[in-house]
């Protein structure tokens, strides 16, 4: 054995597994505008690269009185919000979500907070969707912000997953 044997070269890897997406977008706001294909390119770089071979992704993009509803409806909280996720599928005997078979999830993003938010934060509103997207679908893999130790791990995540496609997120 040489030297050269004891490490693996990136080419020797195996490739990452390819992550086959379902995404259905419906857009009920007129608060932002967003390229359709560049939601799912994130979205589909994001859940291979978190190990998620296979997902169904149902994605609406509201106003803030809508998200308030469901928020006080599913949630308990009486005040709109950014973003809201749902994960749809049981996760593994093992109690891990994921991995599964199928990740079956729905994201809810207020487009008019992602434009106001925008608008403080002097970022593009497509970018700060995309960081709304990009949230909800951490969460969806098990990622949590409840706590600042979850907070600084799912942010570094969504800076990895947001850079990949020239965005810098704005907190």
């Amino acid at each position: 054995m040489t030297a050269s044997d004891d490490f693996t070269s990136e080419t020797d890897a195996p490739a990452p597994r390819a992550t086959d997406l379902s995404l259905s977008v419906a857009n009920e706001q007129s608060h932002v505008t967003f390229d359709i294909e560049t939601l799912t390119r994130i979205s589909t770089s994001l859940l291979r690269d978190e190990g998620v071979p296979l997902a169904e992704i149902s994605l609406a993009i509201v106003d803030d009185a809508t998200i308030h509803a469901i928020n006080r409806q599913y949630l308990n909280h009486d005040c709109p919000t950014d973003v809201i996720s749902f994960l749809l599928s049981e996760p593994n005997d093992d109690g891990v979500t994921p991995p599964m078979d199928v990740m079956e999830g729905e994201i809810v993003i207020s487009g008019e907070t992602a434009a106001r938010v925008a608008g403080e934060m002097g970022c593009p509103p497509h970018e700060e969707l995309a960081l709304y997207l990009v949230h909800g679908l951490l969460h969806l893999c098990g990622y949590d912000d409840q706590t600042p130790a979850d907070r600084e791990t799912m942010q570094s995540r969504e800076r990895v997953h947001l850079q990949k496609f020239g965005i810098e997120p704005h907190y």
